[in-house]
């Protein structure tokens, strides 16, 4: 047979990987996919179908940690592969249709319909909304069509890792089909038909609390009442033995009806319908309405207005992609919310909307992953199971929403390349803003341009008229002529002015128009680019009409580097009290010049940023050293009193700010502090850059040593590394012993998990040379065991035992408990990996009385976990699993996260040992704790997930 490059290939990936070409049954022909690796690069290929993959996420599929040094050439080759496979008629060297190369990797396009489990999630969209319009047994059998798609265990024939990662994860989702097929038979009466297969699935599967409730429920309705009372005491057993917890109130809640004789109530009618994995509670589909307020004042956009509208028809039923583009102030924004709200019902499934921070002078823009985990929840996908990789959230958004027809508004965009992963399904209309013209996103999804430029004359005069009102334009008809000229018809100083003018309904407006057009306040006045000085006199008429104390907070906000600004910052940094601090920034919302965004915190357009960076080179330069001391001590004054509260120890050194602010934010339980340090990260670490850039040494390495912990906790490496380098500076600079030790300590422990061993010893050493000049053996000991760590980590264990050794030796003697245990818990460690396990049982106890006595929690959850380990090594399985969960419990009285997923993956590892029940169920909370922190540890467990599976 003779096959052309126009002939459909379809892909089927829910049992064996196979790729079919040519849409008619009877001459259809199977494609051969060549080696096993080269299938592994097509299933990587057709899970982030009609999205670019780099080289470097293909390797990492396939190869793992093993990839050969002829890796890059291997993909290529099965790329080539690939191509004369799927397109056996394309001529030599011709470009290719299905796959594609982009800039650093490859993109397969797949035709709507043409991979089965896009069908799969198709019919399972249909059946949801079916069962929305009361159509039940239509919806029960277009799931069981659906269902009927499995041919066996999916990507069948894939090799590696990542391929046991996502086949475990496809086979979480037809279970929660199975299970929403099962609610749909009940509410037909069906549940005699069930009770058989519940019963097996919950054999394989006996910790999901909604199988237990639906068996009850068909057991119920089977006229078996006896059954399914006897059904919840199994369930409650099984709970409380593998987790320690009670059955949900839902479980308790049909028991409860059971015994009361009554009948169960069917599940509600409004569950969606999904793919989602284990554990998903199939709730109502959301449909999410995030778009912003739509600007109250809209002028003047008619045309552009039209423009877009006429996209949008012009795409007959598919989601054109939009970029708004042109220059700063120009209401990009504005004219995207607007237009938004206006089309909103064409997209009865939501809207979804993203500030990209593209052009923020002090924020990092956010990346995509970011983007899309926000966007997976707010389409109902649980945290837990959201994917941490980029790629993979970005196939599960595509998967979410391709049967959706949304809005996706994606605000202040720097570059194509972040925006590509974040495209839904086609139906769905993406509409971005950004400064830049996005060609790339013209290349790569055919995106229409708006360009958008300043007001038309008669528009400027209409926005002033209508914010300022209008008997303004009719006392002084030529006036706002020419104040829209002098403030160059740009929407961002045209509302700046006409609120002016609106807070002072005495002002005339030529008095205005005055002070517009002085020296002061024209062309150049403060050395504004781009044409923006018009922007600099409405601003400066703004300024001068504000009380006296906003003025004074508003020039203060100049000297702030952070993103954003609260109450707290500007009464510690003002020095006036909170209500005082809370009024200045009220007004200055209420003159356009900052905006809320998260309740009680502040942020400014960029151009007003720039201007108040102005007006803080105006104060007197005391005036601003002061207030800088005061911007500073505030961040390090909370950012201690947070450390202080963690569930972790931390050093001996103090830090003592001149000025101690007199009102803090609610600081007093660890979760407050947690929290508190999540919200300012971005704050904390923009003031630790700014002190040392600008000579606050003291600040530049103490705010980076109270925030070790938290970073610590939170698996953020990078920005501890960062500010660390940052403070190592200062630390020097000062010649501050105290200062030095810490902050090189801090840093050889970062380095350490970096394994940039070389640059982690030469730190640590340098630690170890300052703690011995101060003859503080407790430090000696914490530099001692982290130079061990990196010796062990290097496979020198002779040398780090005797490190551990000296450290033990020396703190015992100087009593520096904790000290002690530290080095004891890690010569255990070493111990276990050189194959002596009962002196590491032994060496660890030891450890284990001491972090008890000194009520380090994290250390002795830790020490639990790694005696668990021992115990295991030993098949001494039943005590193992008793030490595991003492680890948890004390890991959960700490409050960490992070120890809780380390104990959860230790009685997930005895569990699966023993051969019993609950050893996923832990696996799968350690795996949405490791998550949630972003720690490496997440892909181990995601390993033993995908094993435990594929033992099954």
């Amino acid at each position: 047979m003779t096959h052309h490059v126009g002939e459909a290939v379809r892909f089927e990936i829910l049992g064996m990987l196979r790729a079919v070409r040519g849409s008619d049954e009877h001459t259809a022909a199977a494609v051969e996919l060549g080696t096993p690796k080269q299938r592994a690069v097509l299933a990587v290929l057709l899970l982030a179908r009609n999205t670019p993959v780099s080289r470097a996420r293909i390797i990492d599929a396939v190869w793992a940690e093993a990839a050969p040094p002829s890796a890059v050439n291997l993909v290529q080759t099965y790329i080539a592969g690939l191509r004369r496979a799927l397109e056996p008629g394309r001529a030599r060297r011709a470009p290719g249709r299905l796959l594609t190369s982009t800039a650093d990797g490859y993109l397969l396009r797949v035709d709507a319909g043409a991979l089965d489990l896009e069908v799969f999630e198709q019919r399972t969209a249909r059946a949801t909304r079916l069962r929305d319009a009361g159509e039940l047994a239509e919806a029960a059998a277009t799931l069981a069509e659906a269902l009927r798609m499995w041919r066996a265990d999916p990507l069948g024939g894939v090799p590696g890792l990542f391929a046991e990662v996502e086949r475990g994860r496809l086979v979480e989702r037809r279970l929660a089909v199975l299970e929403e097929y099962a609610e749909l038979s009940l509410a037909l009466g069906r549940g005699a038909r069930l009770v058989g297969e519940l019963s097996r699935l919950l054999a394989e599967h006996p910790l999901r609390e909604r199988l237990h409730g639906l068996l009850m429920r068909a057991l119920h309705q089977a006229g078996r009442p006896a059954e399914a009372l006897a059904a919840y005491r199994t369930a409650r057993a099984v709970l409380v033995a593998e987790l320690g917890v009670e059955p949900g109130p839902e479980l308790r809640r049909l028991h409860q009806v059971i015994l009361a004789g009554g009948a169960p109530e069917p599940a509600p009618a409004g569950g969606a319908v999904t793919a989602g994995g284990a554990g998903t509670d199939l709730g109502p589909a959301p449909t999410p309405a995030q778009l912003p307020r739509d600007p109250t004042t809209f002028l003047g956009r008619d045309g552009e207005l039209a423009e877009l509208d006429a996209l949008l028809a012009e795409a007959h039923g598919t989601g054109p992609v939009v970029v708004v583009t042109g220059p700063a102030g120009v209401g990009k924004t504005a004219l995207a919310v607007h237009w938004a709200h206006r089309v909103r019902e064409h997209f009865p499934d939501g809207q979804l909307h993203a500030d990209l921070h593209g052009y923020h002078p002090n924020r990092e823009p956010l990346d995509a992953g970011e983007v899309l985990g926000r966007f997976l929840r707010a389409l109902g996908v649980p945290p837990e199971e959201v994917p941490a990789a980029t790629e993979e959230r970005s196939a599960l958004y595509r998967t979410v929403s391709a049967d959706r027809r949304m809005l996706v508004l994606l605000d202040n965009a720097r570059g194509s390349e972040e925006l590509l992963p974040l495209l839904p399904g086609a139906r769905s209309c993406v509409l971005v803003t950004s400064r830049r013209r996005l060609v790339g996103l013209v290349a790569h999804a055919d995106a229409r341009l708006v360009d958008l430029d300043m007001l038309a004359p008669e528009a400027a005069v209409a926005v002033l008229s209508r914010i300022a009102g209008g008997e303004r334009a009719r006392a002084e008809p030529g006036e706002l002529d020419r104040l829209a000229r002098l403030c160059d018809r740009l929407p961002l100083a045209l509302r700046i002015a006409a609120a002016r003018l609106a807070a002072a309904p005495t002002l005339r407006v030529a008095e205005l128009v005055a002070e517009l057009g002085s020296e002061h306040g024209r062309l150049g006045a403060l050395g504004l680019e781009d044409g923006q000085s018009t922007v600099r006199a409405a601003l400066d008429a703004s300024h001068r009409a504000l009380p006296a104390p906003a003025a004074r907070v508003l020039a203060l906000l100049g000297l702030h580097p952070g993103p954003e600004v609260t109450a707290w910052l500007v009464a510690a940094t003002a020095e006036v009290p909170l209500p005082e601090a809370q009024r200045a920034l009220d007004a200055l919302v209420a003159a356009h010049l900052l905006a809320v965004g998260e309740p009680g915190r502040y942020t400014a357009h960029d151009l007003v940023r720039a201007y108040t960076r102005e007006l803080a080179g105006q104060l007197p330069p005391e005036a601003a050293h002061t207030a800088t001391e005061r911007m500073l001590d505030y961040y390090l004054h909370c950012a201690d009193l947070a450390d202080g509260l963690l569930p972790i120890a931390r050093g001996a050194v103090r830090v003592d700010p001149r000025w101690p602010p007199a009102h803090t934010p609610p600081l007093r339980t660890g979760s407050q502090a947690m929290a508190w340090l999540d919200v300012e990260r971005a704050n904390l670490v923009a003031a630790a850059e700014h002190a040392e850039a600008n000579g606050w040494l003291t600040h530049a390495w103490q705010l980076p040593y109270t925030l070790s912990r938290f970073f610590w906790l939170r698996t953020d490496r990078n920005t501890w590394l960062r500010t660390h380098q940052l403070a190592l500076r200062a630390a020097r600079e000062l010649g501050d012993p105290d200062a030095q030790f810490v902050t090189l300590f801090n840093l050889g422990v970062v380095l350490l998990q970096f394994r940039r061993f070389d640059e982690a010893l030469a730190v640590q050493r340098e630690a170890l040379a300052v703690s011995r000049a101060q003859g503080d053996v407790d430090r000696q000991a914490r530099a001692l065991t982290t130079i061990a760590n990196t010796l062990q980590d290097l496979g020198r264990h002779a040398d780090s035992e005797e490190h551990y050794r000296e450290a033990v030796r020396i703190s015992h003697t100087a009593g520096a408990r904790w000290a002690e245990a530290n080095a004891s818990h890690n010569l255990g460690l070493l111990q276990l990996a050189t194959h002596r396990p009962e002196a590491a049982e032994t060496t660890l106890r030891a450890a284990l009385r001491m972090y008890h006595e000194v009520a380090e929690r994290c250390g002795e959850a830790s020490c639990l976990t790694d005696l668990a380990g021992v115990l295991l090594d030993r098949g001494r399985l039943a005590d193992a699993l008793v030490v595991a969960r003492q680890a948890l419990g004390v890991a959960r009285q700490a409050a960490s996260a992070y120890h809780q997923a380390l104990a959860h993956d230790r009685v997930a590892a005895v569990l699966d040992r023993q051969g019993a029940a609950g050893a996923t169920a832990h696996w799968q909370r350690a795996l949405a704790l490791f998550c949630d922190l972003d720690a490496p540890e997440a892909g181990v467990v995601r390993a033993h997930l995908a094993r435990a599976k594929a033992g099954r």
